[in-house]
């Protein structure tokens, strides 16, 4: 039998092997590269958001205002995003919010001028409220109001009776001079004003706004009456008077053949606890009912009242929401729905917060307010 001999060669290595594995050392390497970049780059994108985010609740921003604010960040550039957050870069996002407010007509003039304040607004400005031009400041935002219609403006100088204002970006029939107008600014702590004057001259550089010692509020502020008004206070919705109930006591147990057992478990472990004096384990829930209190204060958005000493102080935790019925003096009646709520460091003071108020209202019962005497608002 012949036996053939293999003989097996190890292949030769090539110079071309080194160039194959480099290729692919260096897709490898760009593969990482490449990854590690977008990943960066998303997790860039979520942080400058998150940033402008934040700074803007923290400077008060309501729900719609942010939406707003997310509206502008999607037209930065990546770079546009990251340098208008630094801090020492406040003036330069202002001024690229307010070249997007300019070209942009998707929101009313008086939210960006609100907008405004509550972003870059000092904190010792905050509170201020709005009695004179004194009070407005240079590069302050507002907006030139006319003909049922607002457009945006800055002020760029001021003296105590007239304005130099921007020009830019406004309509030529806003321009004329004796044209009556209003000038909406805007402060956090006290809402909108409105300051009444004429246009007195314009050009190309801006247009002279002339104060006629007139200033009212408008919008986002809130008048309370510090008097004491009949409330009756009840709870909401009220009890179905339809529906069948049959009510237990620890002294009279009703039997029936569905609940014979569970019953007669509660009789066995309430006579067991009468027995250990421990009987209010097994009181049953307070059934809230309606009462009569004064008010101390009462705002478009709440009121606080005096809880009568019949009333039992835990009466806010057995019921969600109450019926507020009153009558403002020489206004309105009213009956609106809100929450209960004690307040602090005060035993016998409680807080109505009203809540799905229509705007009409809302509007009605500020009027009512103001008519009445109100001053600003402060319920707590």
């Amino acid at each position: 039998m012949d036996f053939v001999a293999q003989v097996w060669v190890f292949p030769k290595f090539e110079t071309i092997y080194f160039f194959y594995i480099f290729l692919m050392l260096a897709a490898a390497f760009l593969y990482v590269r490449v990854m590690n970049y977008l990943q960066n780059k998303q997790g860039k994108v979520v942080n400058y958001w998150g940033e402008f985010h934040r700074y803007a609740r923290a400077r008060k921003c309501t729900q719609a205002e942010l939406n707003i604010l997310k509206s502008f960040y999607d037209t930065l550039t990546e770079d546009e995003r990251e340098l208008y957050l630094l801090p020492e870069n406040r003036n330069k996002l202002k001024n690229a919010l307010y070249r997007y407010f300019l070209n942009s007509n998707e929101n009313p003039t008086e939210k960006e001028v609100n907008l405004f304040d509550k972003l870059f607004r000092s904190g010792a400005e905050f509170k201020k409220e709005i009695l004179s031009l004194n009070d407005l400041t240079i590069g302050e935002v507002a907006s030139l109001e006319a003909d049922e219609r607002g457009e945006l403006t800055y002020v760029m100088q001021k003296t105590n009776e007239d304005l130099l204002l921007s020009v830019k970006g406004l309509s030529p029939d806003l321009l004329v001079p004796g044209k009556k107008v209003k000038l909406y600014v805007f402060r956090p702590s006290s809402g909108g004003y409105l300051i009444g004057g004429v246009v007195t001259k314009s050009g190309k550089n801006g247009l002279i706004f002339h104060y006629d010692g007139t200033i009212e509020r408008k919008g986002e502020s809130h008048l309370m009456l510090v008097e004491k008004i009949s409330l009756t206070i009840s709870p909401w919705p009220p009890e179905d008077s339809n529906k069948q109930n049959v009510g237990l006591d620890k002294n009279k147990i009703l039997l029936s053949e569905e609940n014979l057992d569970k019953q007669l478990d509660l009789l066995r472990r309430i006579a067991k606890d009468q027995k250990s004096n421990n009987s209010k384990k097994f009181d049953f829930k307070e059934t809230p009912k309606p009462f009569v209190a004064r008010s101390e204060r009462l705002s478009d958005r709440g009121l606080l009242f005096l809880l009568p000493q019949s009333i039992s102080s835990e009466v806010w935790k057995i019921q969600d929401l109450w019926e507020i019925q009153f009558k403002i003096p020489g206004g309105t009646s009213y009956s609106l729905h809100g929450k209960m709520m004690p307040i602090k460091n005060r035993q016998d003071l409680y807080l109505i917060r009203y809540v799905a108020v229509d705007e009409q209202t809302t509007k009605q019962l500020f009027e009512d307010i103001r008519n009445a005497g109100g001053i600003r608002e402060s319920l707590t």
